[in-house]
Formats: structure tokens, sequence, C-alpha cells
């Protein structure tokens, strides 16, 4: 009882914040349940709203005690719709009728074939006891009966009730099933019943506001995952699956969640509500994680009592099962800087308090699959461990139509967004010699430039999906890419300038999860912007002025907006997660993100009207004094100065780094403009953790032996990279496999296994010091 007493109050909040909404179009999920009891969960039903205007979808065991709570008479109800007759959607049918009659208000009863039928039947074997009640009031059932109406309909039919304009579609189950499409005052929601994939239901709820959908194959804490087969596989599976005779022995009777997915996102439809759960609990994380590969809107899981629509929107995300469908990998940053040295982290007292090891975010998680794949346990996306030659766009593209590895032929070129969240700010690069490559080396392979063929080590650039709507040095066709060597995203032009012919880059394909890095924003009026796909709410103007890094920091941290004082600088990957790459300056005339946003505009460096560039909380370790820059993305123009002319030389959103305090310059190949006053736009929520542990050992710059084993021969396989080991240097080890920061490697930090960390960790400890470290590479075993 306890859930329904939570859903209860919840409901009640909702009306309260919807009382001053007007013309809101609502679905209360009066019953989310299965066939068998569950004293949590009433069996189906759901009551539509708007105005005076009130439908029942379906009643089935539970309806009338749920609709009591609520306060709902349901001699008020406006009308009856069935889905279809089985006996948990149609149980108390006959006492809502009778309900009704007893009522004064006129009503109209709907359903599939036979529902005429349903109801007759019911007011001849009860029109005694009808009889007998009306009577009571001096009322017969005569008149009652020329107060409604009651169709049978086969799908396809349209009508109104009331205000609601009401629409159907025949959907494919055990018996005749019907779908109804509700739309009021540009509002819609969509509610299947049960059903197994139907082709036609996207274009029925297409660009609908909820889709209330039957929970079909939810993976359950204890059960086993029924999806796995059919979500492995091409996400249109559902639709070729159509009960074929051949080894199909028992035909489904419901979606699974590949179907469920699938459809919504064929539909477009901004949030996907599951009912209609069956006994046990649910996997939200594990559910959530298949449903996202191929739906990248919101997903509710609904729960007795839950009210949706676009006014409480927020507030139905904050009490569901929601889980991100876009999350955002931590940078792994665990050092903390000031302008120019590793500091010790500070607390809030003291400077340079919330920079990015201040917080902790979703930790880097990698399962190396032994296949020639890397799975991301946090973004549920799969990658190539190693990456092969450089290729041009077209040839990766030819290339992956006829890639089978792993056995999976779905393979893509990962947009910006989803190469992005493999970077990690743990790396360091000096001009253009590298150092340690900003990806996990002990799971990914990551070549350098050839220096023999007349590369620089840090032309090891991989390309993305994602090209730039704009133009870079005046006229290139430019495709964004990151730079896992250097650290950095930058536009690089797809064709040579001078020779046409098509420029070549590294390519790392990937699979799964394709709703990552596709934001799902809503406007909280408060002057704030939450994204439902990463869970974080953001700062909706900005700071309306440039600020150096420590500036900002404090910015940040100062800022009490809605209610919260919890803001912070966002990190380098949340920062990025915003960024729209559809628009640009050039293209749309503002900023290269979501107009729900407000962006300041600035006068560039070469007079024009442009953007500016926004300050993360990461540092950017790179040059002389590695700890001097910070990151930043660039929503406007990436500038800098060639052959004098000022230019769009990398594209808005692209990813570079600034001096963290100075005088604005231009430096480097394509002289980009410096400008270290850069705005903020600061961010709360999240899976933030704060960061409790001083670090205090200065970082030691050492040569990452799996990267520089590549550019004996320009190439990168394991065997080369096997060929050299960490240096002579200790601290070489320690910094080679320390992921968090505590100067000695753990048992699970430790890639080499359990025998070999015994042999070194000296004391038994658990750990390996820098005194146990081994000073040398190991012996050739050969």
């Amino acid at each position: 009882m306890k859930k329904i007493i939570f859903g209860f109050f919840m409901f009640s909040s909702l009306l309260a914040a919807t009382a001053h909404a007007a013309d809101q179009l609502t679905a209360t999920i009066i019953g989310s349940g299965s066939p068998i009891y569950n004293e949590n969960r009433a069996s189906a039903s759901t009551l539509i709203s708007a105005g005076n205007t009130h439908i029942l979808v379906d009643m089935g065991n539970g309806t009338q005690a749920n609709l009591s709570k609520l306060g709902v008479d349901i001699r008020h109800l406006s009308s009856l719709l069935i889905t279809h007759h089985h006996l948990d959607h149609n149980e108390e049918f006959v006492p809502m009728l009778i309900r009704l009659l007893l009522g004064r208000n006129n009503f109209t009863i709907v359903g599939p074939p036979n529902t005429k039928k349903l109801t007759e039947t019911n007011l001849d074997l009860y029109e005694a006891d009808i009889t007998y009640r009306l009577g009571k009031t001096k009322r017969n059932l005569a008149d009652r009966i020329k107060a409604f109406d009651v169709t049978d309909i086969q799908g396809g039919e349209s009508f109104k009730v009331g205000d609601i304009q009401v629409t159907t579609l025949q959907v494919p189950h055990t018996i005749h099933t019907v779908a109804y499409r509700f739309d009021y005052n540009g509002q819609s929601i969509a509610i299947t019943g049960d059903l197994t994939y139907s082709e036609a239901l996207p274009t029925f709820a297409s660009n609908a506001d909820y889709m209330i959908i039957d929970s079909g194959g939810m993976v359950m804490i204890g059960g086993r995952n029924k999806n796995k087969k059919s979500n492995d596989q091409s996400i249109n599976k559902g639709s070729n699956n159509k009960n074929k005779k051949s080894g199909n022995k028992k035909n489904r009777a419901h979606l699974n969640l590949n179907d469920s997915s699938t459809l919504a996102q064929k539909a477009n439809v901004k949030n996907l509500v599951y009912t209609h759960f069956t006994a046990g609990e649910v996997d939200a994380e594990a559910s959530l994680k298949e449903i996202h590969k191929n739906y990248s809107g919101n997903v509710i899981f609904s729960e007795d009592l839950m009210a949706v629509n676009t006014a409480v929107k927020e507030s139905i995300v904050k009490t569901s099962q929601k889980i991100a469908s876009y999350p955002i990998v931590d940078t792994g940053q665990r050092k903390s800087y000031s302008n120019n040295a590793v500091i010790p982290l500070p607390d809030n007292a003291n400077d340079f308090y919330g920079q990015d090891a201040s917080y902790s975010t979703n930790p880097p998680s990698y399962t190396d699959n032994n296949n020639g794949t890397i799975t991301d346990n946090v973004t549920g996306l799969i990658w190539q461990k190693q990456m092969g030659d450089k290729l041009s766009y077209d040839e990766a593209l030819l290339k992956i139509n006829t890639l089978k590895l792993a056995g999976y032929g779905d393979w893509r070129i990962p947009t910006i967004k989803e190469l992005y969240s493999l970077i990690q700010f743990t790396g360091s690069v000096k001009g253009e010699k590298a150092l340690t490559p900003f990806i996990d080396t002990s799971f990914f392979n990551q070549p350098l430039g050839n220096t023999k063929a007349g590369e620089r080590e840090i032309d090891a650039q991989t390309w993305s999906s994602t090209e730039y709507v704009g133009k870079t040095m005046k006229s290139d066709d430019t495709v964004f890419g990151v730079n896992f060597v250097d650290g950095r995203i930058k536009g690089y032009p797809k064709f040579n300038p001078r020779t046409k012919t098509p420029n070549k880059m590294y390519f790392r394909f990937v699979r799964g999860n394709k709703a990552y890095g596709k934001n799902n924003f809503i406007d909280n009026k408060d002057g704030t912007t939450t994204d439902l796909a990463t869970g974080l709410t953001w700062q909706q103007t900005d700071s309306n002025k440039g600020l150096n890094w420590q500036q900002a920091l404090q910015y940040s941290e100062d800022l009490t907006l809605a209610g919260h004082s919890d803001w912070r600088l966002p990190d380098a990957k949340e920062l990025q997660s915003i960024v729209d790459y559809t628009r640009s300056p050039e293209t749309s005339n503002s900023a290269a993100i979501d107009p729900i946003f407000y962006t300041s505009s600035i006068k560039n460096e070469s007079g024009e009207k442009d953007y500016p560039y926004y300050w993360s909380s990461t540092t950017h370790l790179d040059g002389p004094v590695p700890e001097s820059a910070a990151v930043y993305v660039a929503f406007g123009k990436a500038l800098g100065e060639m052959r004098g002319i000022t230019m769009d030389v990398h594209g808005a959103g692209s990813q570079r780094s600034d001096p963290k305090t100075g005088a604005p310059m231009s430096r480097g190949p394509q002289g980009d403009f410096i400008r270290v006053e850069n705005y903020v736009r600061s961010v709360r929520d999240g899976n933030v953790v704060l960061a409790a542990q001083t670090y205090e050992q200065p970082l030691t710059e050492y040569i990452n032996e799996y990267a520089r084993a590549s550019n004996l021969t320009g190439s990168t396989t394991q065997k080369q990279n096997n060929k050299i080991k960490s240096s002579t240097q200790s601290n070489k080890f320690i910094n080679r496999f320390d992921k968090d920061g505590d100067a000695k490697v753990s048992a699970s930090e430790f890639k080499a296994g359990t025998k070999r960390f015994n042999h070194f960790d000296k004391n038994k400890d658990g750990y390996i010091t820098a005194d146990e470290a081994p000073t040398g590479p190991p012996k050739n075993t050969k």
C-alpha cells in the first residue's frame, strides 16, 4: 500500500501544480498492471482529461478504487473507451456502466466489435437492478438509455468527445484491438493498448507528446532478459518478425522493448510511457539501456495514479524511474590545479574550488569483450578496440557497409558527441610532442602521427560523422574530429585545399545506444533549462561578460538561481553535451546551441557579430607550463588568423583551451585567438559526487609506451606496441596505472593480472607504491 499512498500524494501535488495551467490535456494512469493481482497496481486503465471532458480508456480490476482515491465521480465521466475485450481491460465495465446510468449526464461508449453486444447484454441482465436504483430518484431506465450512445468501431474512425478530437487505429493483438489518439489545444496523447509490432503506429502517433504503450519485454530483477537476442540485431527487427510460421512455435501477443522503442523513435514521440506491467520488479537501468538503443526521448515507467501532461513534465521526470539516455562519462581528472601548478584539492573556502577535480560524475568503466570490441558500461556504446589505417571519409563509409566485427553488421561512424564520450583529461601533450593520450589506452589503442612520413606526433586525429554546417578556412568542407593525442575537438578539411584529394584520418567505429548525444531540453520557466537526456539542469542565460578561469569558477559557485545554490562550472564533457552541431553563426545566424538558451553576442576579432567561448572547469595539460590552460568550447566561430586574414579555422562547436589568466593574443599554426576572458553557463544536478581526497604529488610527465610504439613504423599493431615498455623511473609506472590520483596502484587499477600484482605488492597491503614499483622494463621471456 505504501506505493499507492505515495502515488496519491504525488497526484495531488501534480493537480496543484496544474491548477493554474489552462487547457491542459492530461493522462492519469489509473491502473498500470496486468491480469495478475498486484496490491500496488490496478489492471489497465487510463483517464484522459481536458477541461470538463473526462474519458476513461479501459477499466480493469481496481479502476473504481483508484478513481475514488483521486476523488473522481464516475457519474461525471464523458465517455468509456475500450481497446479490446480481454478481462484485464474491461472487467469493471459493468459497474462503470451502471454508475453512469445512475448519474444525470450524457455519455458515450466506444470500442471494438462486440462492445455494443457487451453493453446491451448487461443492460438486459441488470435491468431490474438498474430500474430499482433509478426509481429511488423517480427516474426510469428508458430515459437514461436515451442519454448515451454505444458504438462498435473497427479502427480508422475519428470522432469528438467534448473538445477532444479522438482518432483510432486497429493494431495487431490476439483479438481485435483499437489504439486511441487524443488531440486537444495543440497537445496529443496516444494509447496503444496491448499489441505486437504495428507498421501503421508511427504515423498514427506521429509527434505525440506522450505515447502510453504496452511494457512487454521489460528486464526483470532476478529474471531473464527476453529482449537480448532481438535487441542485438537491427532496430527494425520487430517489424520483420511478423509471426512467421517457420521457427515460431508461439505467436507473440505483446511488444518487446526493441519493438516499442523502435516504434516510439519512428513516431518521434516526446515521451514514452510504459504501462501494463507484469508481476515482479523491473530492472529499470537494464531496461532503459535496451530502450535507449533505439529511442532518444524521455522514458517514464508508470505507476498507478501518475499524471502526465506538458505542464507537469519535470515533476513526472523527478518522481518516475528516469535514467539518462545520454549519461556523460567523467573526465577522469582527479588532480587539482591553480593557474600554473598542481595544488592540493581545495575546499569551498579556498581559491580554485569548484574545478573539475572537486566533483565526480559517472566514473569511466569499460569491458574488453575479447572479440576486438570494448563496451562502455556507462553509455552503453560498443567500440572498436583497434582503428587500423587512416581512411578518407568516403572510404570509411564503404568500410562500415561490409564490417562484421564481433559478428555484428550495424557498425557506424560515431557522431562527435559519441566520440567525445571517450576523452579523458588525465592526458597531456607538449605542443607537437605526445606525452599521455587523452583516452584509456589500457582498453583502446591510440596511434601517433608517423614522424618518418613527415607527420607530427599529434597528427592522429579521429574523425566523427558530424560535418560542420558552415565552412572553415573560408571555403573548406569540414568534418569534426577528436584528437586523443592533444585533447581537442576541431573541424578538419575533408579535402586537401591544395591538391583537392581527400584527406585521411583515423576512424573508430561504434554500435549501440543510438539515443546517445540527443538532447531533450525543457524550459523550467524559472531561468533554467533541464536536459532530460543527461539529467543536467542549466543556467538559461550566461554570465553576460568574459571572466578569467578563476573568476569563472567563483561565479558558478556563488550563483543562486531558481532557489538553488549548488551551481557549478561544467566540466569539459558536460559543456560539450549542449552544443547543437546543426547550428553555426554562418548558417543559422546563431550560436551553436538550442535556442531555448539565451546566448550573449560579442564582436569578434574581425569586428563581426559572433558568440563567445565558454569556460569549463577542466584543466588542459599542454605546453611548457601544462597547468596554465583550461578547456573551453566555442559556441561561436573558432577563430584564427592565417596569412593576415581572420577566419573560422576550426568551426563552432570546437573544444580548445585558453590560458587561465593573462592577455589576449594569437598563436599556433592556425593563429588561434586567445581570449583568456571567456563566458560562463553554470550547471547543476547530474550524478555528482563531491571529491573528498587531497592529492599533493606534482604531475610528472611520462611517455605512454602503448602510443609511442606506433611511431616506430607508423602502424599500430599490438605486436609493435609491446616492443616498448615503460621507462626506468618508478613514478612512470605509478602514473600509468594510477586512475584515482592517490599515488599508488590498487589491484582493481592494475591490468596485468593478480599473480603479477602480488609479485610487486611486497608488503601485501593491497597497493603497489612507488618504492615497490618496477624500475625497468620486464625481461623478454621469449
